[in-house]
């Protein structure tokens, strides 16, 4: 019993933290739009990887087939986009759609049930004395560590999984909506294994115009036509 605990303790180790990707921060972002297009679209994958190591996360993120991807969209037309209506993303010339907030933040969690393992861990500390193999002397006093170190890690794990959902969340494009000469955030996890160019086109150019500077409005002459 001892052997199998000792194992469980070591594969699942301690609570992750969550590093916010905080993408309006992003300083290394991929241009993939050219000069003139109606939206500019750029893109960071291991968005996970921005500001720490996430590792629980990057985990789950490669064992359940993920790419979260970190994005910078601004709308250089004269009229609103609704990003899950006007525009198509594609994946290496495939069509492809992100997975919802709540879905990704679901599959992506890491465990909290795993660590009350932990309320198995106790010590015995102090010393004993023993003749022929039999203790005869026992000093240790017995300490019940084994439910803060559960409780802890239960803790530490319940609010990172909150923070990373939370801000998913926050950054969803699911039909966000850019205004005129709106620069827009967001956090896309793709349900794809590898990397790859990743594009994003109106889905009916004639759709949008781009943007123009209103004409300044004419002076008056001296005789007031």
């Amino acid at each position: 019993m001892a052997a199998v605990l000792s194992a469980a303790v070591l594969l699942s180790g301690c609570a992750g933290s969550y590093h916010a990707i905080q993408p309006e921060r992003i300083t290394s972002y991929q241009s993939a739009a050219p000069a003139g297009a109606p939206v500019d679209f750029s893109y960071r994958y291991s968005a996970l990887l921005t500001n720490g190591a996430n590792k629980k996360y990057v985990k789950k993120e490669r064992k359940r087939g993920y790419q979260v991807v970190a994005v910078q969209l601004r709308n250089n037309t004269a009229n609103e986009i609704n990003f899950s209506r006007d525009l198509e993303l594609t994946f290496a010339d495939r069509p492809i759609q992100p997975v919802s907030s709540m879905q990704a933040s679901q599959d992506l969690k890491q465990g909290v049930a795993i660590y009350l393992l932990y309320v198995l861990l106790n010590f015995n500390v102090g010393s004993y004395t023993t003749v022929n193999g039999q203790i005869t002397e026992d000093n240790r006093v017995f300490l019940p560590t084994g439910p803060f170190i559960a409780g802890g890690n239960m803790l530490g794990a319940s609010a990172a999984n909150k923070n990373m959902r939370n801000e998913l969340a926050r950054y969803d494009l699911t039909n966000k909506v850019l205004r005129p000469g709106e620069t827009v955030y967001g956090i896309m996890a793709l349900r794809e294994t590898n990397v790859a160019p990743l594009k994003l086109t109106l889905r009916n150019s004639a759709a949008t115009a781009p943007a123009t500077t209103p004409a300044p409005a004419a002076v008056p002459n001296a005789s007031g036509q």
